[in-house]
């Protein structure tokens, strides 16, 4: 009987260490399984999906965008005569919604994503044909291949999981035209451009999320530059909720009215969209085709009472003899006769290139990149297959008019902000980079920051007084704006992402006024720890669950031994 006892005391002991070896194993660390997170349930479930089961999720002759099987339609392609030739990713709630053409939330959204199965190819009868000799030949089928998106970084994970967190407050504070909430712009657009900038833009111009460096200030890097780009856009194109520019510089008339000429398509502002190119280190721009002819969409919609405003911006073929003219508000016309704009042009000749997008980007080196990117040359020279089928050489406009327009209008800004990243002014040094690293971790303090960031937008130069290059021109009704971008950008990190607004760390004196207390440092007071019992195997890392059940074990332990001592 004492033998029978011993060796169940002896299990006992045995199980009671052995729960406390677990209940340290149930305790993982944070920052691996994160990364564990990342890695296998995401990016090994993709490839296995896409590239395993369903090589090709295109059926028979099909074109246009179908949703990848067995993703939950998190995954879709772009499909052109059954082939893939493009694949994108719904991040968050957000899933391929078919009726938008990209991604979007939808409320019941199990019942809406339902199992696709994957397109067999069609089967073909048999036919019988006289016997040919010939000699064989192999012809390989023209096939895009489909472009996979890399693996997510932990800091470009974060950064998105974040997004997908703010998205409400993103559409209550960023996402407002001056007449209400904006129809031109969405999140989800927003949220598909911005995977395209991350993981389709060449290396060295996509669109900065953070450093992985182990701490906030990684992230708070790419969140301030998230922020500074919405402020920017909220001064334009979100402003206008408009996807097209609006003509509006003019000249006063002797009647009292004003002349808007027709001409500023070309250039508003002293601007000239057709004769920018781009800088000899990426010679896109695109050429001047005198043959296009493009009408815009938009137009400002609240002209004033029983007026009709201007007509869209337009380009066509100049035959040397008739002009387009201008519009003259106070009589409501349209006046056909030659008249220049700011920069002496009376036709829409070549003159299609007008701004367009979330931050107004215009001129022929903007959307020369974008084809460089992501368009057509993307896939003929770099093979990115993301537009394979749009030339923004050739239709600018299609920014504003594809079945993809709503994440190609954040898209073009995008590219217009990779200049404001990689902006270095050769007089001073001063560098966008390096002064948002500074901003951030100098507490968010200040208005110098946003102030430049404005200026580079608007003006190509951030201090005007001190760069020589200033030939954007002068928009009267920007002085207002840079207040309206200063606001923006703080209420967006201040309500939207929260950040530590921290003061400027203050430095140390080099000598002390003898009035001054001297400085003691008091190292904090650590937080008590409950005395506990001494317990046979408890170890000092279980958790309160898993000390309530050491206790119980150990209580059933003394009870057999005091029933053991009394027999």
């Amino acid at each position: 009987m004492r033998g029978f006892l011993v060796v169940a005391l002896s299990l006992l002991t045995t199980l009671l260490k052995s729960n406390v070896v677990y209940s340290q194993l149930d305790e993982p660390d944070v920052e691996s399984t994160i990364t564990s997170t990342v890695d296998e349930n995401i990016i090994v479930e993709i490839e296995i999906i896409v590239d395993g089961d369903c090589p090709n999720p295109c059926p028979w002759e099909f074109t246009g965008l179908i949703t990848v099987p067995g993703t939950s339609c998190k995954n879709y392609v772009q499909c052109q005569n059954g082939k893939p030739i493009g694949e994108l990713e719904c991040f968050g709630q957000y899933i391929f919604v078919e009726e938008k053409g990209g991604c979007g939330i939808i409320n019941d959204a199990a019942d809406y994503c339902q199992p696709v199965s994957c397109p067999l190819p069609p089967t073909i009868p048999p036919t019988t044909s006289p016997t040919i000799t010939a000699k064989p030949v192999t012809e390989s089928p023209t096939t895009y291949p489909t472009p996979k998106p890399p693996p997510p970084t932990p800091v470009l994970f974060s950064f998105m999981s974040l997004i997908e967190a703010k998205r409400d407050l993103i559409e209550a504070t960023v996402l407002q035209s001056v007449s209400g909430p904006r129809t031109a712009y969405t999140l989800e657009g927003l949220i598909a451009a911005l995977s395209i900038a991350t993981n389709q833009f060449p290396s060295d111009k996509t669109f900065y999320v953070g450093d992985y460096n182990g701490e906030s200030t990684g992230l708070e890097y790419g969140i301030v530059n998230f922020s500074a780009l919405l402020s920017q856009a909220m001064s334009e194109g979100i402003r206008m909720d408009s996807c097209d520019e609006w003509n509006i510089d003019y000249v006063p008339a002797a009647d009292g009215g004003e002349i808007f000429p027709l001409s500023n398509s070309c250039g508003q502002f002293k601007r000239s969209y057709d004769t920018e190119v781009c800088l000899s280190t990426e010679p896109f721009e695109c050429p001047v085709d005198t043959n296009m002819e493009i009408t815009a969409i938009d137009i400002n919609p609240n002209p004033p009472p029983g007026k009709t405003g201007p007509p869209p911006f337009s380009c066509r073929p100049h035959d040397g003899i008739s002009f387009p003219g201008y519009y003259n508000s106070f009589k409501d016309v349209i006046v056909q006769e030659a008249y220049s704009n700011s920069l002496g042009r009376t036709d829409l000749e070549g003159c299609c290139w007008w701004k367009r997008g979330a931050l107004m980007t215009g001129g022929r080196c903007a959307f020369g990149k974008l084809n460089k990117y992501v368009g057509k040359e993307a896939a003929d020279s770099r093979g990115v297959y993301v537009y394979p089928n749009i030339d923004f050489c050739k239709d600018p406009g299609a920014i504003c008019t594809d079945i993809r327009t709503h994440e190609l209008r954040w898209l073009i800004a995008f590219v217009d902000w990779s200049r404001v990243e990689t902006y270095v002014d050769s007089n001073t040094g001063w560098s966008y980079m390096e002064e948002l690293k500074k901003f951030v971790d100098n507490g968010l303090v200040g208005d110098g920051f946003i102030d430049a960031v404005s200026n580079i937008v608007t003006k190509k130069c951030h201090n005007p007084n001190l760069c020589a290059d200033t030939s954007w021109g002068t928009d009267p009704a920007r002085e207002y704006y840079e207040l309206k971008r200063r606001n923006d950008f703080r209420n967006i990190i201040e309500s939207v992402f929260n950040l530590p607004l921290t003061p400027p760390p203050t430095p140390s004196p080099t000598t002390l006024s003898p009035t001054l207390s001297p400085t003691v440092y008091t190292p904090p007071t650590p937080r008590p720890t409950r005395k506990r019992k001494p317990v046979v195997g408890l170890s000092p890392n279980s958790s309160i669950k898993d000390m309530s059940n050491n206790t119980l074990l150990f209580s059933i332990i003394t009870l057999v031994t005091t029933w053991y001592a009394l027999t």
